[in-house]
């Protein structure tokens, strides 16, 4: 299977000073799992954001080069 076919998020890119780069998420990673939901797709992802909680730190899972990498992020309001 090839990294285009493998299920997941891939990740662009970050913001300087937000969640995803305090969490030390890379562009490039995949996240395969967040808050113990599996991530297959951008609907699965929104699921689990949609479940998450400002201010409470969840495990996010990515693929990295391969490897499987554990972060803890903590969403932060958008405004």
């Amino acid at each position: 299977m090839g990294a285009t076919d493998a299920p997941g998020l891939r990740v662009a890119g970050t913001t300087a000073g937000g969640p995803a780069a305090g969490a030390g998420l890379r562009g490039g990673d995949i996240i395969v799992e967040l808050a113990g939901m599996p991530v297959g797709n951008i609907y699965e992802f929104t699921a689990a954001l949609d479940r998450l909680r400002i201010g409470q730190t969840v495990p996010i899972v990515v693929l990295r080069e391969g490897a499987r990498v554990t972060l803890s992020i903590t969403p932060a309001s958008r405004e």
